[in-house]
């Protein structure tokens, strides 16, 4: 009860800032209050970033700034190799997906954190952040909480800006020639736009990997997604005559309750929430990993991101952002949105799917790979569990996952 009470005065005060700020937009991306968190009995690694939790875990670890062409200021994390010796390895990019941020990695902690694996095999590990997201919220010229422009964007910005930024300043400073990419969930849906619609950057891409892929949404099982799709438009339209830009923002109302609840009910409460979404077992990932994953996901997007998503669900085609005819004759020339030429993404591809996954479908998997010219593997995951949160989180994660990842990148490996 009275953790229950001291929630309710952390919300009253969160409610009184918000309407000390009415002249901007509506947002409650408000600061920590990680004393309260501590005198709530949280796990620790449940509020710590991404500097910390490196730290925390002896990891060394850098923080970079990547600017696009567009003006958008992007925070990009390094962990550097944990192997003495001066690695000659090519550097890996680590993408998160639509809700996450670089947290997504290493929050499971070094056992099953991709990007500590990767390190404690001695590679350059990059984790990048895209563009409105906790640790992306700037702009040279714009301000997230005043300037509603700042939020026009999709993951078609993600692809065509953020991607081709991260990668030029990673060879930049690594001083390689090529890289690897290894993308979850939405940070395969950027790489896919962003070597379509800026192919020379395929040059650059050693091997790429892409867990839970998501292009084609025609056979998403989600009943709770296609049920969203289908009021898409009437959703954006309310909340920009609102003004808000930005949902599912750390610190908002739904950030802080999931927050709350998923530390002492994490598979009951958390689990649940994953399996009537993604198709989750419980189970499959550990309740503390849950209980922390919940202080770091909702990192916050645009409101025109999900709507991009709910316009591929609808139309059944991978294309690039509706903005009605108008606005499509103004952008791409044509009436209706041009759709991603997959056959030009000629860098080495690697798909990782799995049979229980409501959001990356073995069928919607299977229309991407017909498409691409240089698919090296499409790997199933041998359990018929595996689900969307599994790449990352899941207890069998490294052995099903990570050693193959591990094997390819020795083969592609200079």
């Amino acid at each position: 009860m009275k953790k229950i009470i001291l929630l309710i005065l952390f919300l009253q005060k969160i409610n009184r800032a918000t309407l000390l700020r009415q002249k901007t937009l509506l947002t409650y991306s408000l600061p920590e209050n990680r004393h309260l968190k501590r005198l709530l009995g949280y796990t620790e690694d449940t509020y710590l970033n991404f500097t910390e939790l490196a730290t925390k875990y002896r990891y060394p670890s850098e923080e970079h700034t990547v600017i696009t062409e567009d003006g958008y200021v992007l925070k990009v994390f390094r962990i550097l190799s944990k192997c003495r010796t001066v690695s000659e390895r090519l550097p890996i990019i680590l993408m998160h997906g639509l809700f996450d941020s670089s947290d997504l990695w290493i929050l499971s902690g070094p056992r099953t954190g991709l990007a500590y694996i990767l390190a404690n095999n001695c590679y350059d590990v990059w984790v990048p952040n895209h563009r409105g997201n906790r640790y992306s919220r700037k702009h040279l010229t714009l301000d997230p909480n005043k300037d509603i422009e700042y939020w026009n964007f999709s993951f078609d910005e993600h692809g065509y800006f953020d991607i081709p930024a991260i990668i030029n300043y990673v060879i930049e400073v690594t001083n390689k020639s090529k890289l690897f990419y290894v993308g979850h969930s939405q940070g395969t849906t950027d790489y896919y736009v962003a070597m379509s619609l800026r192919p020379e950057y395929n040059d650059r891409i050693q091997l790429s990997f892409h867990l839970a892929p998501v292009a084609w949404l025609k056979n998403i099982k989600s009943p709770i997604h296609k049920s969203i799709a289908e009021i898409t438009t009437e959703i954006k339209a309310v909340l920009d005559l609102l003004g808000v830009g930005e949902v599912f923002a750390r610190r908002q109302l739904s950030h802080i309750i999931l927050e709350f609840f998923c530390q002492y009910a994490p598979q009951l409460v958390c689990g649940t929430g994953l399996t009537i979404t993604t198709g989750f077992l419980k189970g499959t990932v550990s309740s503390r990993t849950l209980a922390v994953a919940f202080g770091h996901v909702l990192a916050g997007t645009s409101v025109k991101s999900l709507a991009h998503f709910g316009q591929l669900i609808l139309s059944m085609k991978f294309h690039r952002y509706d903005e009605g005819k108008i606005g499509n004759l103004k952008k791409y020339g044509l009436k209706k949105p041009p759709e991603y030429n997959i056959s030009k993404i000629v860098s080495p591809v690697f798909l990782i799917c799995g049979q229980n996954d409501w959001l990356s479908s073995l069928k919607d998997v299977n229309e991407l790979s017909s498409r691409l010219p240089n698919l090296i593997e499409t790997y199933i995951v041998p359990e018929p569990y595996w689900g969307h949160n599994n790449y990352v989180w899941g207890l069998e994660a490294p052995e099903l996952i990570f050693k193959k990842i591990l094997d390819y990148l020795k083969r592609y490996g200079k």
